[in-house]
């Protein structure tokens, strides 16, 4: 699960994603061990697994029974949640306690895309796995699955020059300027990969109270919120200070006053939490509880006076 596991050895294929609406539990479990080593062009891994918040989970919980009668319809967003696989156990544990709750878990990215050189789509042909926008991540040409946005490990030096080469190949494709809006053209075919976990896509469509939607951590809601998560999200690895203080102005936006903010991650070393829990005042953030250390960023966001 930790960082010597996310840069070592090869890739799995990104197009295994694609299990269908009726996965087997051996497909889920691929779905869930591509996404421990999935990374996106801006440097965020895909890193989520099984039961990852349930300490989190349960404290909110709590701590949510002190502010809102449970019988209150409190809407609930998950930001960044990845595939939704915590957004779905989140909500399965918050909608018996809160049953006219409604619960959101979003991501800035629900899927890939499979781009097809030879307008194939066979277990022999050369594909590239590409975000919606069409940056590339990955090359496969069986037995070879290459990383492309970024490097291969230094271990590898056979692997990181075949990157290479594939980066040149998708950059000669001569591929048209939108070719990631249609489904295919001259020499190539496009196929979308869905990138929300089948647990979390299967509550979505039984259960009127949870979805899963694209939302990045920087958007503004269209309703303000009660509550709002955003974990392993906002660290200094990911946005610069100043990209940092717009997500946290974000957040107090999106929260009605009096509103609930929990935010925290999780050590890669021994996989605890650390969070902090907020509750918006009228001019910043008021501390409410803590997990493990708490957030270690609670200090930047304290001290943007509103």
């Amino acid at each position: 699960m930790g960082s010597e596991r996310r840069f070592s050895g090869p890739s799995v294929a990104y197009n295994l994603l694609q299990v269908g609406d009726n996965p087997s539990e051996d497909q889920i479990r691929l779905f869930e061990d591509i996404s421990v080593t999935l990374r996106t062009s801006n440097g965020t891994f895909r890193t989520s697994f099984r039961n990852r918040f349930q300490d989190v989970d349960a404290a909110s919980i709590e701590l949510l029974k002190r502010f809102f009668p449970v019988e209150s319809a409190i809407r609930v967003e998950d930001r960044a949640a990845s595939h939704g696989l915590t957004s779905c156990e989140w909500a399965k544990r918050l909608l018996p306690v809160f049953p006219a709750a409604e619960v959101e878990g979003s991501d800035r990215l629900l899927q890939l895309l499979e781009l097809s050189v030879d307008g194939r789509l066979v277990d022999d042909s050369e594909v590239f796995i590409t975000e919606t926008d069409g940056t590339p991540l990955q090359y496969i040409k069986p037995p070879f699955v290459l990383s492309l946005y970024h490097p291969e490990s230094w271990r590898n030096p056979l692997r990181r020059w075949a990157a290479v080469w594939a980066r040149k190949r998708f950059a000669g494709l001569g591929l048209p300027d939108a070719w990631f809006e249609q489904s295919q053209g001259p020499g190539y075919r496009v196929r979308t990969i869905p990138y929300i976990h089948p647990e979390a896509a299967a509550l979505a469509k039984s259960d009127p109270r949870f979805t899963f939607r694209h939302r990045s951590v920087f958007d503004r809601s269209p309703i303000p919120c009660h509550v709002l998560r955003t974990m392993n999200i906002f660290n200094l690895a990911y946005f610069a200070a100043e990209r940092l203080e717009e997500g946290y102005r974000a957040i107090f936006d999106c929260l009605q006053p009096g509103g609930i903010w929990i935010v925290g991650r999780t050590l890669e070393e021994d996989l605890t939490n650390h969070a902090t829990f907020f509750r918006r005042s009228a001019n910043g953030w008021e501390v409410l509880d803590r997990i493990g250390g708490g957030w270690d960023l609670e200090a930047m966001a304290l001290g943007l006076a509103r």
